[in-house]
């Protein structure tokens, strides 16, 4: 194979992997929902009450941002109800959960699976339609330290908590969808034990709609351990390679092996790096004040942790006066049946340019092509009810920015008023952005590069002739 042809199909190929918008774009009509120049990656559903609803991807080379556009005909718009979700994604697929729009019924969550065709991404991509969990939840009245008794299964859909769901793909066609929670009942005025309650669906189960729900002990916990988890807050869920990983940004990661090599599922967990004390943080300010992100690089092989300490110990507000930021980037390293973390790199504030020393660097992303450059929502704020934010990405190796460009400025849009807008941007987007607590991570997918193979064997074989 030449290089002209590796390059030819490369061009005509999809990103290796994408950051996508969390928000979903609602195009409800045909003209305006795009095509297949502009989301090439397409497909189309129904759910379990009969709806019908079509999906679309459009894609932009990182740290650009791509979007996932919906057609859903006859439900509320978007300031009533958001019925579709796009929650996870490994590999080439991806789960969605869209929800049932009847107000005066309970809600229904309809859980699809995505799948991302390598012959026709266009035409062939699938959603499918998982099964009902109707596995009853766990008895916890008692308290003890034992097992709690479990009701039999019944007809009723469990409504499982979609944001404790993760996606975890196998090499072939197998994939796990799994919500975990943890419990650290107190017996007396102690704690001495810590569980996982996990709810899993394996791929070699859906014909006969098994989800299992289990509770696995947490492995080797020590008192100051079980504080630690008593406190647990899950705000972020990854797979990575054989283990779904469940983080809380300010304790650590809760690792389940849910590969098909064990029998049962079994849970550890690790603590994140310690801060370092410096004479402008002490230790509780500076967990307050912490920003981090996880990402999976390497093929899968290295997961990389990135953090944002503030000095002032706040959130998502502006610097207060004469204080910064520091920035750390970490990698686990795996040896021998133990994991560790190892600091790469650390970059401060005083080390960016003048203009980028005044906002705050949020939800950073590893670059899965350049291991050495993470990108980040980059926020300023001006005093004004909507902020304005751009994608900024730095190169920690040398510690210089490499690309900063404008991603949405909330105030000016809203202040121009809805005509004034790009086509393409929906006023409810910039609302949903500009009011809500703090704006979400774009999650990383890594499936448009499984579609890459039909387009390069098709780019060489038209070389050919």
């Amino acid at each position: 194979m030449s290089a002209a042809a590796a390059a030819a199909a490369a061009a005509g190929g999809f990103p290796n992997w994408v950051l996508l918008e969390p928000y979903v774009f609602r195009r409800d009509d045909d003209e305006s929902f795009p095509d297949e120049t502009h989301a090439p990656i397409r497909a189309s559903g129904t759910t379990s009450w009969g709806a019908d609803f079509r999906i679309a991807f459009s894609l932009a080379e990182p740290p650009l941002i791509s979007r996932l556009y919906a057609q859903l005909p006859g439900v509320p718009g978007p300031r009533k109800a958001r019925p579709l979700t796009m929650l996870k994604t490994h590999r080439h697929l991806a789960l969605l959960v869209v929800i049932s729009p009847m107000s005066d019924q309970p809600a229904i969550h309809n859980f699809f699976i995505f799948r991302a065709d390598e012959n026709n991404p266009s035409s062939s991509s699938s959603l499918r339609l998982l099964p009902h969990c109707t596995d009853t939840k766990f008895d916890y009245s008692r308290r003890d330290h034992r097992l709690p008794r479990r009701r039999s299964s019944s007809a009723t859909p469990r409504l499982l908590n979609m944001h404790s769901l993760g996606l975890w793909c196998g090499d072939k066609e197998e994939f796990v969808v799994a919500q975990l929670n943890l419990c650290v009942p107190t017996i007396g005025r102690s704690r001495i034990k810590a569980f996982a309650d996990i709810c899993l669906l394996r791929s070699s189960d859906q014909l006969g709609g098994n989800w299992e729900s289990m509770r696995v002990p947490i492995l080797n916990p020590s008192a100051d351990d079980l504080w630690k988890l008593s406190q647990w807050q899950n705000t972020a869920i990854i797979p990575f390679q054989r283990w779904l990983c469940w983080i809380d940004y300010k304790r650590g990661i809760l690792f389940c092996d849910v590969s098909d090599k064990v029998l049962a599922p079994t849970v550890s967990f690790l603590w994140f790096p310690e801060d370092k004390p410096s004479l402008t943080r002490t230790r509780k300010i500076t967990m307050c004040g912490t920003i981090a992100g996880m990402s999976v690089v390497d093929h899968g092989r290295l997961l990389k942790f990135v953090k944002v300490a503030r000095d002032d110990g706040l959130y998502y507000e502006a610097l207060k006066p004469g204080t910064g930021f520091t920035i750390t980037c970490h990698t686990l390293v795996l040896a021998g049946g133990s994991m560790a973390w190892k600091e790469d790199y650390t970059v401060t504030s005083g080390d960016l340019p003048d203009c980028y020393q005044r906002g705050i660097p949020m939800h950073p992303q590893v670059d899965i092509d350049r291991p050495h450059v993470v990108h980040f929502l980059f926020i300023e704020f001006f005093g004004l009810a909507y902020e304005k934010m751009s994608v900024l990405s730095i190169d920690m190796s040398t510690k210089t920015m490499v690309s900063c460009y404008l991603y949405m400025n909330g105030n000016e849009i809203l202040r121009r008023g809805d005509k004034c807008c790009q086509p393409d941007v929906d006023i409810d987007f910039v609302i949903s952005k500009c009011l809500a607590p703090s704006p979400l991570p774009f999650p990383a997918c890594e499936f448009p590069r499984f579609c890459n193979l039909s387009r390069y064997v098709l780019l060489l074989l038209h070389a050919l002739l």
